[in-house]
């Protein structure tokens, strides 16, 4: 009778035990996916250099560069319908215009984070913009350069660790902006300002929503190599 009651006890302890472990992992999944679903990630591959103006900057074994915009300006912006590059043969300086991206009516200029000659553009990318979203650091480069003061220049650019402290600033100083900008968007201002504030990172695509005034304050603060890492509006 003992033995019975013992071996009882020991099967109560092990469906308590079992549910309790079922509940835990069931909060833990939970908490995962909430974290996920509420902080979407950059991406900040390894080898690459960055510029402060969003672009970045792969070296190739022949001596020349690929140029791209980061992972970063692509989720902010959104669908882009056109790449409009300068033409190709040209000398750069680092700080000119390289190319441009337009949405609708609206579009931003991006800088050469590099001087050198331009050798080529991704006819790929100039014919299917949406290439550069979804590839931001393979298919989707939008430049070569040919670079004439390489040595010098490179140590202006972050790479690694660096890179990723810095985006993480960027961040920081993206949430500000789009947060005081928001009488601005013309899509939801008050639903995508609640999302910014509340510490959470900025929103999938949220440049959608605002307009071309936003967009020109956008590529002053951020995409211009003088003025980036300052914010003179917030």
């Amino acid at each position: 009778m003992v033995a019975l009651f013992v071996v009882a006890t020991i099967i109560v302890f092990f469906v308590i035990d079992y549910f309790v472990q079922r509940a835990e992992k069931r909060k833990a999944a939970s908490a995962a996916v909430s974290q996920t679903a509420s902080k979407p990630r950059f991406i900040i591959p390894k080898g690459y250099f960055f510029g402060k103006g969003h672009t970045w900057v792969e070296l190739l074994p022949t001596g020349s560069t690929r140029i791209g915009l980061d992972d970063f300006v692509q989720k902010i912006v959104g669908a882009i319908d056109e790449i409009k590059p300068a033409a190709a043969g040209n000398s750069v300086a680092k700080g000119e215009k390289l190319f441009s991206i337009r949405q609708g009516n609206k579009s931003l200029s991006f800088e050469s984070p590099l001087s050198g000659k331009v050798v080529s553009f991704n006819d790929n990318v100039v014919n299917f913009p949406d290439v550069a979203r979804k590839e931001p650091y393979k298919g989707g480069w939008v430049a070569v350069v040919e670079p004439t003061d390489l040595s010098s220049e490179l140590k202006q650019l972050s790479i690694g660790n660096e890179a990723a402290q810095w985006l993480r600033e960027e961040i920081k100083r993206f949430r500000n902006f789009i947060t005081a900008q928001r009488l601005s968007l013309s899509g939801s201002p008050a639903t995508a300002g609640a999302t910014l504030m509340d510490g959470g990172v900025p929103v999938d695509s949220v440049m959608e929503q605002s307009t071309q005034e936003v967009w020109q304050k956008f590529e002053k603060e951020f995409l211009g190599s003088a003025g980036s890492g300052k914010s003179s509006n917030l």
